[in-house]
């Protein structure tokens, strides 16, 4: 009830506005918002796409977007626009239909100033079996004749087509379907009876791609984050990661979900995200899980901006992570210099009376907080043997790094680094890890893989491949201790 009070006003603020018409149009808006007010209590938004989050969305093109349900209009560019409470309360994965009326054509297109402004439409989800597909049905096919070879084939340019540019503009002016569209472009090409039906196919999904309307909305996990950063070609921003080489490294690290992780991302946080999703799936609320993540970072400040696509919370987050910064970690203070630096920068306050008082300034808070991150970053560096594993992805020099934050791990807990290049992790194996008898299993691993595109009946691999997803180095960190010493003792 905390969570939702601010619906709650808005809920009774409307009722009261809304006492002055009729008695039919009150009791109609006040079903609408307790309806909305049952989707937001009951929506599991593990499942099904819910207010405030964040949602990739697959057009026809194949091409993924990301936005945010609390936006009330969402633009897809030629494709349409639609409002977002729409599609609230359905599964992830069901694929919706823009469509409009098509006869309200004054209202729908107006151009000002060479902008073309369009109202929204209405977001329909399919109830067919095409939900969760955006490919084109055969049904058009059904109606038309093809030939056994394209030997027939005379390519007359743009003449063959009837339908002019202007016809067809006039068409998506009068917002006509996108199937319509398409037939009245078939049924005027001289030369589509006379292409053989995997041609057909083919030229279909061209024009769908052009011209539907429609699109597939799927949750933001970090599956589909990475291929809406491959759409941007923004894979420098994640050092060149590939899923396979991702999900290997969580594989490596023996990501669970009560662990506690001591990790260096440069990925601006898609790491992070990844261990999230592997620890918890998306769930704040399960007592069962409470595992931690520490993050070393260059700075004071890490750059995790890719972790706002989480759909986590605040204050899951801050309870979650932890950060500390390289030199902070490896040249910790004590607490005697810390209580002595806030002596001298407060004008000798001391800091046990102020956590001795129950109602605190706004400033005495902010002095508050200050002493208890120093004090959280003295208890992190002096945590050895502690960390369930150790998972790096930096630009660091790994040799000195591993050597100096690998007391931190707990013995026969693994180690792996992430490299876009193998070399640095050549450099780290040979020259530290296969000559220090504390760490076993020392191997190195690159990650291939081929997509294949499947349709119904035949399968060929793609014609575009990402050529590499990057090295893993893994090893395991144990006690040596030499048998003879054992033996006399």
């Amino acid at each position: 009830i905390h969570y939702h009070s601010s619906f709650f006003c808005f809920f009774f603020t409307n009722i009261y506005i809304n006492l002055s018409k009729p008695v039919e149009n009150q009791l109609f808006f006040i079903s609408s918002l307790i309806h909305i007010f049952y989707l937001k209590m009951a929506i599991d938004p593990i499942t099904h796409i819910s207010f405030d989050k964040y949602i990739i969305i697959q057009l026809p093109n194949e091409l993924y977007k990301i936005y945010n349900t609390s936006t009330e209009v969402i633009g897809l560019g030629k494709y349409g626009s639609f409002y977002s409470k729409d599609i609230v309360g359905y599964p992830y994965g069901t694929v919706f239909d823009i469509e409009y009326e098509e006869n309200d054509t004054e209202d729908q297109n107006k151009k000002q100033k060479g902008k073309k402004e369009e109202n929204p439409g209405v977001a329909i989800p399919r109830k067919d079996n095409t939900a969760q597909s955006l490919e084109i049905t055969d049904d058009i096919l059904s109606n038309n004749f093809n030939s056994e070879s394209n030997r027939l084939l005379i390519d007359q340019g743009s003449s063959i087509q009837k339908l002019s540019n202007e016809d067809i503009e006039l068409l998506k002016e009068q917002n006509t379907r996108a199937d319509k569209l398409i037939s009245n472009i078939i049924s005027n090409n001289g030369n589509f009876q006379l292409k053989t039906k995997q041609s057909q196919q083919k030229y279909l999904i061209r024009k769908f791609r052009k011209f539907s309307k429609c699109f597939k909305v799927e949750r933001c996990t970090p599956q589909n984050l990475l291929k809406f950063l491959m759409d941007k070609n923004d894979l420098l921003r994640i050092n060149d990661i590939s899923l396979e080489s991702i999900a290997l490294q969580l594989n490596l690290s023996n990501i669970q979900s009560n662990g506690n992780y001591l990790v260096m991302d440069e990925t601006g946080g898609f790491l992070i995200y990844s261990i999230l999703e592997r620890m918890y799936g998306g769930k704040e609320d399960d007592e069962t899980k409470n595992g931690t993540i520490t993050i070393i970072t260059e700075t004071e400040h890490p750059q995790l901006d890719l972790l706002k696509y989480s759909n986590y919370s605040d204050e899951f987050l801050k309870k979650t992570i932890k950060y500390i910064s390289v030199m902070e970690l490896l040249k910790p203070q004590t607490e005697e210099f810390v209580r002595a630096e806030f002596l001298r920068i407060n004008e000798d306050l001391n800091i046990d009376e102020l956590l001795a008082l129950e109602e605190r300034s706004p400033l005495q808070q902010r002095k508050v907080n200050w002493f208890e991150r120093q004090m959280s970053l003295i208890k992190i560096s002096n945590t050895v043997d502690y960390y369930d594993a150790l998972v790096l992805q930096t630009d660091f020099e790994l040799k000195e790094l591993v050597d100096r934050i690998s007391k931190y791990v707990k013995p026969g807990s693994p180690i792996v680094v992430f490299c876009k290049f193998r070399e640095p992790l050549l450099d780290l194996s040979n020259e530290y890890l296969m000559k220090n008898l504390n760490f076993l299993n020392v191997k190195i691993l690159q990650t291939s893989c081929r997509p294949y595109q499947t349709k119904r009946g035949k399968i060929h691999p793609l014609m575009t491949m990402k050529s590499n997803g990057g090295w893993l180095l893994s090893c395991i960190k144990v006690i040596y201790q030499d048998i003879n010493s054992v033996e006399k003792e």
